[in-house]
């Protein structure tokens, strides 16, 4: 409940006017625990309030720190203890009003990382509403006057490192000051670092240093590093911190290049400034450290081998002492013997690779490709059985893996022989034949295999179709068709009769069809033997039907005669009906003139042709365009002196053409025209609107303009010449006749004028300039209308 009280008293003093600084950007550096402001000094003022959390917004968890809510605009300080004492620390707000919380946190063995998961690392923290005290909190004892802000200082050891957060719970944009001076600790480094200790690794050195340093200072030419067989460079520095975005850290890897070709001791040495987070340039210095010879793999490569009996050898042919072995020989087996055999169950390329881990423990990799060939697969698929005058394809199935083809021969019991890869073969007629291939590689593996086919008759097929068949009368068809049997003894045993529309016969030997349409049909015979031979004969069958009248039923405007055409397509007569079933035409020929069009309907047309046929039966449509609805947009009101009205249509009218009149003797052609009116009075304004049809509307709309008289007259001016309100006017609006006169307190005149555009600059007919005072006027006026306007007043000059 502590902040309860403070949210709402928040809401109140945000209200005031005072807050003049501005927040800060977010996302600041300094706003995440890894990118800490260093602690070099007693005092830090911070003008200006943060905003948001860092990048990192969930470093502090609510569940295990006194900040229930984690960071509110919050800033991190970090700082390692120099010697013993308490540490003590005071943060005052700009704005006394405004409330400040902060959370203290030991890093001595821990990380940033460390904080949201380990609720030890928290040493002390403060989340008391700001209730007096002007807003003062901290670390600092103030137990007597500020208890519920303040917790005791803090005894502190020195190499103990503390990271500080403090949180701004008002998210005001005032900052704060944070006071250290009262601690007896000293806090802020002012020694050197130093480069403690220096190791190898596989591909270079890591520096440790006594303490953080700045990601910022170390660069690669900060270092030098000689031995055996140089020169050498450092090429990269490596950091888990400084890569991750931090700002600091003790350890940084530094890749040597080129790689050391020999064992033995070698020199790093810090040439560069290298600075801690205080500013303090490290101690440059060597270390010695040996390095040992990196690992070099190698092995043996076998030569091809067939695919059958195959058995190569592997051994590793390096130079480095090798602590362990991993094969892998690229079938997804692998060996750790030093020399291993291996037989391989399927042909093709296989890269061998071998990973050696010297006895460093640095790894090294090699790899080779050693080739399987194998024997000739050979395969091949066909039908078991055909019908004669069928072409066979032989599918050849046979490959070459490894290695590529010398020879490959078909032999066909025709006595066909042929070196085609996938052979098609035309048996001359009937009869059982067997197909033998035989293939052979470059290494002379060969291979065989045969298969047979029967070849069977296929029927003769052949009908005879009707000829000069009219629609609406059946089409006969004879069956014609016949087989050889003489070989096998084959017969017709099924027939299939399409005809072209969709619909077939069962067995009929010779049926009858009626069509529905009038039109051309391919008409396919299939007959089928007893093996299964099948052959078809396509035919066509004509049904004759003259074409519909060309139609031209365009739509005419409401209330206009439609002028309908039907044109008989190669001759004929067109008759017209008034409905699709009816028997009797109301009208015989090419156009029909309709009467005036107020609704669509549909009248029907068909031709009979010179052969005495009817053509299929059609539709005109007799239809106006849609009639639009519409009005005009415009305010039914205009006022001087500004008698202007904007005009447009509105509803549904798809508007193509316009004609304005504006019942003043004027006219305009646009679509939404603009207009101002000279006199008041009524007018009765209209247009006509043509359509994209070319269909007319004429629209009206009543508009009243006005006439507004109106007459300013200032109070005071000041003629002093300052190039400020040193003329005196008046401001009048449709004025004919005016005159204007200014009286001291005598009744003297001092000025007069009968122009209403004039400019008075204080001074008398005579250029003397009136005293300062009060002086009276009156204005007699006569306006467009006729109406007289008398006014009387004051004026005030000021000098």
């Amino acid at each position: 409940m502590r902040k309860i009280f403070y949210l709402t008293f928040l809401v109140l003093i945000n209200l005031n006017p005072c807050f003049l600084f501005a927040q800060l950007p977010p996302n600041q550096p300094e706003q995440d625990c890894f990118s800490a402001l260093s602690v070099c000094q007693d005092v830090y003022f911070q003008p200006n309030s943060y905003r948001g959390a860092g990048n990192n917004p969930d470093e502090i968890n609510g569940m295990q720190s006194c900040l229930l809510l984690g960071e509110r605009n919050s800033v991190w300080y970090i700082f390692t203890v120099q010697t013993q004492g308490e540490l003590c620390f005071t943060i005052t707000p700009v704005d006394t009003l405004d409330d400040y919380d902060w959370a203290l946190f030991n890093l001595t063995n821990a990380s940033c990382a460390d904080i949201p998961n380990n609720p030890n690392l928290e040493v002390a923290c403060s989340w008391t509403y700001n209730f007096g005290c002007q807003g003062r909190t901290g670390a600092n004892g103030d137990m007597a006057n500020c208890p519920g802000q303040s917790t005791p200082c803090i005894l502190v050891n020195p190499g103990q490192t503390y990271v500080l957060n403090i949180s701004n719970f008002t998210a005001s944009n005032s900052g704060y000051t944070l006071d250290l001076s009262q601690s007896s600790a000293r806090l802020f480094d002012d020694i050197q670092p130093t480069l403690d200790d220096v190791t190898s690794f596989c591909t270079g050195v890591t520096a440790k240093f006594s303490e953080n340093v700045s990601c910022a200072s170390v660069d690669p030419a900060d270092f030098t590093f000689t031995g055996p067989d140089g020169p050498y460079t450092i090429s990269r520095v490596i950091s888990r911190n400084c890569d991750n975005g931090g700002a600091f850290d003790t350890k940084f890897d530094l890749i040597v290049s080129p790689p050391i070709q020999q064992a033995g001791n070698y020199t790093l040495s810090l040439t560069g400034s290298v600075n801690d987070l205080c500013g303090n340039a490290a101690v440059l210095s060597s270390h010695t450290v040996f390095m040992p010879l990196p690992p070099t793999a190698a092995l043996n490569a076998p030569g091809p081998q067939c695919e059958l009996g195959n058995r190569f050898g592997f051994a590793y042919t390096g130079p480095s002492a090798v602590r362990s072995y991993n094969w892998n020989f690229g079938d997804s087996t692998g060996s750790a013997l030093p020399a291993p055999l291996h037989s391989y169950q399927s042909p093709g390329t296989k890269t061998v690779t071998l990973i050696i881990t010297d006895v460093n423990g640095c790894p090294d990799t090699a790899s080779q490709q050693v080739v399987v060939m194998p024997k000739p697969d050979v395969r091949f698929r066909m039908p078991l059985r055909g019908c004669e005058g069928d072409t066979i394809a032989i599918e050849n199935q046979t490959t070459f893996p490894g290695s590529p083809m010398s020879s490959l021969l078909w032999r066909i019991a025709d006595g066909t022989i042929t070196s085609d890869f996938s052979p098609v073969h035309h048996f001359a007629g009937p009869g059982r034949y067997q197909i033998f291939q035989e293939a052979v590689n470059l290494l002379g593996c060969r291979d065989t295999a045969s298969r047979f086919v029967n070849i069977y008759p296929t029927p003769d097929v052949d009908f005879l179709v009707e000829e000069n068949v009219c629609y609406g009368y059946p089409a006969h068809l004879v069956f014609l068709s016949t087989i050889r049997s003489e070989l096998f003894g084959d017969q017709i045993v099924d027939w299939t009769w399409n005809f072209g529309d969709s619909t077939s016969a069962g067995m009929d030997v010779n049926p009858v069809h009626l069509y529905d349409t009038a039109g051309i049909y391919p008409v396919v015979l299939t007959v089928t033997s007893d093996k299964g031979c099948v052959d078809s004969l396509v035919q066509d069958q004509i049904i004759h039907q003259p074409p519909p009248p060309a139609i031209n039923d365009s739509a005419v405007c409401f209330g206009l005669r439609a002028n309908l055409a039907a044109i008989p397509v190669d001759g004929g007569i067109t008759s017209w009906y008034m409905n699709a079933e009816d028997t009797t035409a109301f009208y015989k020929g090419p156009a029909y003139y309709s009467p005036p069009v107020t609704y669509p309907y549909e009248l029907y047309v068909e031709q009979l042709s010179p052969e005495g046929c009817i053509s299929e039966r059609v539709a005109v449509q007799v239809a106006h365009h849609e009639v639009g609805t519409g009005e005009i947009i415009a305010d039914s009101v205009v006022e001087f002196p500004t008698p202007i009205a904007q005009f447009g249509v509105g509803g549904t009218i798809l508007g193509e053409e316009y004609l304005w009149a504006f019942a003043d003797g004027t006219t305009s052609p646009g679509a939404d025209p603009v207009h101002e009116f000279k006199y008041p009075g009524l007018y009765n304004v209209t247009v006509k609107v043509t359509d994209i049809y070319g269909c007319e509307y004429d629209l009206e709309k009543e508009i009243e303009v006005k006439a507004l008289i109106d007459v300013f007259i200032p109070s005071a001016f000041t003629p002093n010449g300052d190039g400020f309100n040193d003329e005196f006017f008046v401001e009048a609006r449709l004025i004919q006749q005016f005159a204007f006169t200014v009286f001291n307190r005598f009744g003297e005149e001092v000025f007069t004028t009968t122009s209403s555009d004039f400019r008075w600059d204080g001074r008398t007919a005579k250029g003397q300039a009136v005293k300062e005072g009060v002086y009276a006027y009156r204005m007699q006026a006569t306006d467009i209308l006729g109406n007289a306007l008398d006014k009387a007043g004051t004026i005030t000059i000021y000098r």
